[in-house]
């Protein structure tokens, strides 16, 4: 099967995910939506918000607007991306994998993956290097969550490019967060989930 992993390095994918995202910061999608009620499961609000898969950073304006005491990095293993997003935004942008986080990265104590194990090939593994890295507090985005096994499809994004589209095993997940002495919950639907994990407990409320 071809490999498909370096497809988002490409400037063109990112502008359209910029002009969607623009439209969007008029009228939130769903999963915005769930992302504050992420933040508001939690017990404190995050002093610091690491979001991994960053894209167009369009997190880093929610996060001026909601969040304003929040310092906010983006990461994105494109170059393009990150082209992109310092064209547009005022923000700490940095390229860089999930797997080469440095001391100053780890030293924020939420980590946001908005849509990143949605199109990784091996994202049960990324959850894995994620959840070890230790953050406080983990907010997950745009995950499908199934009860069978783990599978891989692909779809076409942006009609630019073939990506993959990552089905997570329930109970993989829930072993990989507890494991890792996390406390999480579910929301949204199991095809466009988001999952809010903390290290110092959730809110009941």
């Amino acid at each position: 099967m071809k490999n498909h992993e370096d497809s988002w390095k490409n400037r063109k994918v990112f502008e359209s995910q910029l002009a969607l995202n623009e439209e969007e910061l008029s009228n939130y999608p769903f999963h915005w939506h769930c992302f504050f009620e992420a933040v508001g499961s939690l017990k404190k609000e995050p002093d610091s918000l690491l979001d991994l898969g960053c894209g167009s950073a369009v997190f880093s304006v929610l996060c001026k607007r909601h969040l304003p005491n929040t310092k906010y990095r983006g990461l994105d293993y494109a170059q393009e991306a990150i082209d992109v997003a310092s064209a547009r935004w005022e923000a700490d942008l940095q390229v860089r994998d999930y797997r080469e986080l440095t001391e100053s990265d780890l030293s924020f104590d939420t980590l946001h993956a908005g849509a990143m194990l949605d199109v990784l090939p091996n994202a049960d593994e990324a959850l894995k290097v994620i959840a070890e890295y230790g953050f406080k507090n983990l907010i997950l985005g745009r995950m499908k969550l199934v009860e069978g096994e783990s599978k891989t499809e692909t779809y076409e994004a942006y009609d630019l490019i073939t990506t993959y589209a990552f089905y997570h095993n329930m109970e993989n997940v829930h072993s990989i967060l507890t494991r890792n002495g996390y406390d999480y919950k579910v929301l949204g639907f199991p095809d466009n989930a988001t999952i809010i994990a903390s290290k110092e407990g959730l809110r009941l409320d």
